[in-house]
C-alpha cells in the first residue's frame, strides 16, 4: 500500500513539474515575440518644407473673337502647418485612417517686370482631408499613400480697387514615410501633389487662375495610443549591413520653375511652372559611426524632361513655338548624415552640388540664340529609408535643387535672356547593399 502510494506520488509530481515546465516554455516563447508600438489612436503635429506653385493662368479673349492666352506660371516658398488624424491597425502590417491638414504658403505670383501689372495672385494656403493606407516595413516604421480632398485659397485683384478671393477645389495624391523616433513621438516625410479641379474665374477682367502645387515637407507627431503596445506580433526586423557600398534606382516626380530674365518694361518674365515625371538611379557608400549614426556620400542622375512655356515672348510670328526652355535631367554628389530610429531605419539629411541639363530652344529666341548647358547647383534633402531584407531598403525622400547661375541666349538683342531654373522633387526608390 505505501509502495503504491509513493509511486503515485512520485507520477503525481513528474506530472506538475512537465506542467511548469510547459507553461514556463510559453512565456519564454511570448516574451520573444516581436511586437511594436500602437498605431491605432489619434496624433497630432506638425510640419514644414517646400511649396512649387503651377499656376494655370488664362487670359480670355477680349473683345470677343480675340485669341485667349493660357501660362503656366510658377512659385517657390517655405511651407509649414498642423496636422492630425486617427489612424487604425487592422494586421501586423497593415494600418489606415484619415487625416487633416492646413499649410501656409503665401506664394506671390508677379509674371511681369517692372512696369507691367505686379502681382497678379496670391495662394496663401492649403487644407486638405484624406485618407491614407499604408505597410509596416517593420513595426516602427510605415510607408504610405495618401488620397484626398484639398483647398486652395487664392486672392487676386479685382478691377483697379477691389479684391476678391476663392478656394479652389483640389484633388490631392501622396506619398510618405513615418517612423517612431522616441516613446510617442514619429517622424515624417512626404511628398502631396494637389491639382485643382475648378478654376477662380475674374470676369470682368478676363482672368481666370488654375492653381496645381507639390508639397514637400518633414513633419513631427505624437500618437497618443503608442505607448499601449500592438494588439499583434510581427516578424524580427531585417538584419541589415548599412556599411559599404549601395546602389539603386528611384521614381520621382518634379516641379519646376524658370526664371526667364529680361530688361523689358511689362515683359513677361515669370518665373515659369512645369511639372513632370522622373526617374533615374543612385550610388553611394556609407560609414557608420556606432550604432546610432551614419555617415555617406551619394552620386545621382535623374531624367526628368521639365518643358517651359511662354505664349506671347517668342516672336511675332503667332505661329511661333511657345517652348522656350527644357530642364531635361540632373546629376547630384551629396553628402548625408543619418540617425537610426530603429537598427533598421535610417532618418537622414543630404546636401551637396548638383547639376541641372538646361536647354534653350534655338526655334523660340531670335538671333540664333539657344543652346544647352550643365548649369551648376546646390541640393538639399531629408528622407526615410527602411530594410526590406538584409540586403534591400526602401526610402522616401524629398529634395530641392536650384541653379547658382543661368544660360544666357541672345533673342532680339545679344544675351538678352537668362535661363535659371530650380526644381521641387519627392522620390521613392530601392536600394541594394553591397
Amino acid at each position: 500500500m505505501i509502495r503504491s502510494l509513493f509511486a503515485a506520488s512520485l507520477s503525481l509530481a513528474a506530472l506538475l513539474s512537465t506542467a511548469s515546465l510547459a507553461s514556463a516554455a510559453d512565456q519564454v516563447v511570448a516574451a520573444q515575440e516581436v511586437t511594436g508600438p500602437s498605431w491605432t489612436g489619434f496624433y497630432i503635429g506638425v510640419h514644414g518644407g517646400g511649396a512649387f506653385g503651377n499656376m494655370g493662368y488664362d487670359q480670355l479673349p477680349v473683345p470677343p473673337g480675340d485669341t485667349s492666352l493660357s501660362y503656366r506660371f510658377g512659385a517657390e516658398n517655405f511651407a509649414y502647418g498642423v496636422h492630425g488624424g486617427f489612424d487604425y491597425q487592422f494586421s501586423n502590417r497593415w494600418v489606415a485612417g484619415f487625416e487633416l491638414d492646413y499649410t501656409q504658403i503665401n506664394s506671390d505670383y508677379s509674371p511681369f517686370e517692372s512696369g507691367g501689372h505686379g502681382t497678379l495672385v496670391k495662394a496663401n494656403s492649403i487644407y486638405s482631408v484624406s485618407g491614407r493606407a499604408g505597410y509596416l516595413v517593420t513595426p516602427q516604421t510605415l510607408v504610405y499613400g495618401r488620397l484626398g480632398y484639398g483647398g486652395i485659397k487664392l486672392e487676386a485683384e479685382e478691377g483697379f480697387f477691389d479684391t476678391a478671393s476663392k478656394t479652389v477645389g483640389a484633388v490631392e495624391l501622396g506619398v510618405g514615410a513615418e517612423t517612431f523616433l522616441y516613446g510617442n513621438l514619429t517622424g515624417r516625410i512626404e511628398a502631396n501633389y494637389f491639382q485643382g479641379f475648378n478654376k477662380f474665374t475674374l470676369d470682368a477682367d478676363g482672368e481666370s487662375f488654375e492653381p496645381h502645387y507639390l508639397l514637400v515637407t518633414a513633419g513631427l507627431a505624437y500618437r497618443f495610443n503608442a505607448q499601449n503596445g500592438s494588439a499583434y506580433s510581427a516578424e524580427a526586423a531585417p538584419d541589415m549591413k548599412w556599411s559599404g557600398f549601395y546602389a539603386g534606382l528611384d521614381g520621382s516626380y518634379n516641379f519646376g520653375v524658370m526664371h526667364l530674365d529680361v530688361d523689358v518694361p511689362g515683359a513677361t518674365v515669370g518665373p515659369y511652372g512645369a511639372q513632370t515625371f522622373g526617374g533615374g538611379g543612385f550610388a553611394g557608400y556609407n560609414f557608420l559611426l556606432g550604432s546610432s549614426y551614419l555617415l555617406g556620400v551619394e552620386a545621382g542622375a535623374e531624367y526628368l524632361d521639365a518643358r517651359f512655356k511662354d505664349p506671347t515672348q517668342n516672336s511675332l510670328d503667332p505661329d511661333g513655338p511657345t517652348l522656350f526652355g527644357t530642364v531635361k535631367a540632373s546629376l547630384s554628389l551629396t553628402a548625408r548624415a543619418g540617425y537610426f530610429a530603429t537598427p533598421s531605419t535610417l532618418v537622414y539629411a543630404k546636401g551637396g552640388f548638383a547639376g541641372l541639363l538646361t536647354d534653350a530652344n534655338d526655334e523660340f529666341f531670335g538671333l540664333d540664340g539657344g543652346g544647352s548647358k550643365m548649369l551648376s547647383a546646390y541640393q538639399v534633402g531629408a528622407g526615410i529609408e527602411s530594410a526590406l531584407t538584409d540586403k534591400l531598403s526602401l526610402r522616401v525622400e524629398g529634395v530641392y535643387t536650384k541653379a547658382f547661375t543661368g544660360l544666357t541666349v541672345a533673342n532680339s538683342q545679344l544675351d538678352q535672356n537668362e535661363l535659371k531654373p530650380s526644381l521641387l522633387t519627392g522620390k521613392i526608390g530601392l536600394a541594394y547593399h553591397f
